[in-house]
């Protein structure tokens, strides 16, 4: 079992630094916003972006680069079409539930993620969110849609963020697809409204810290991979 004991822990630290506007919110404003879509903000005010949505970003790219690459893929987030509902142990998972995490139906295979992906935290101060109007465009149509007209808040182009992604236990063939699914995420979007050209980002990784359980209970020192590649 993947679990039942840790060989390695991967600390992964870096930034990701909005090179467009940036807009990662909750799709709907809350009572005392003044804008229609406003972005995600912590306890502070300030602006962040959710571990969950850096996740999802990156496991929907492994998902893509996977399936190009001939590997056989389940069809997530669907409980059912996962291959922790279909699977009969662990060795039948494919390679993105193995790294990612996946949910069986009873009698099914659920197990947790390898790869944890904390909270992304501005870096520095930030003077400004940006705020911009649009028009939402009846697709069936092409007509602008009657109160279609809405107003979209978005972190300013240059604002970076924490980057911190904790992965144990991954193999090199799994390592290599997360390396690779981010690079992906640079090139694709992040957070919303990708379409309007908000969203491209730069994902840094400047260092790993190599933890093992020696590590934990004293009996050996981490291993700080700087630059890592």
């Amino acid at each position: 079992m993947v679990f039942e004991k840790l060989d390695k822990r991967l600390i992964l630290e870096g930034e990701i630094e909005a090179l467009t506007a940036l807009h990662v919110g909750s799709g709907k404003a809350e009572f005392e916003e003044t804008v229609d879509l406003p972005v995600l903000k912590d306890p502070k005010g300030n602006p962040y972006v959710p571990g969950s949505s850096l996740k999802g970003r990156v496991r929907s790219e492994a998902e893509r680069l996977a399936r190009s690459m001939g590997y056989a893929v389940c069809e997530a987030p669907t409980v059912e079409s996962m291959c922790g509902s279909k699977a009969k142990g662990e060795e039948s998972l494919c390679i993105i539930c193995k790294i990612f995490g996946t949910a069986g139906m009873k009698g099914g295979v659920s197990r947790a993620s390898k790869v944890k992906f904390r909270d992304a935290h501005l870096v520095g101060g930030l003077e400004n969110l940006l705020r911009r109007t649009g028009i939402a465009l009846d697709r069936e149509t092409g007509t602008v849609k009657p109160g279609a007209l809405y107003s979209l808040e978005a972190v300013p182009a240059g604002s970076r963020f924490s980057l911190e992604i904790v992965a144990e236990n991954l193999t090199d063939e799994e390592l290599g697809l997360l390396k690779a699914a981010l690079r992906s995420v640079e090139d694709s979007a992040l957070g919303g409204q990708s379409s309007r050209g908000l969203g491209k980002v730069r994902i840094r990784v400047d260092r790993a810290r190599v933890r093992t359980a020696e590590f934990y209970v004293g009996k050996a020192s981490e291993e700080v991979v700087e630059p890592w590649k």
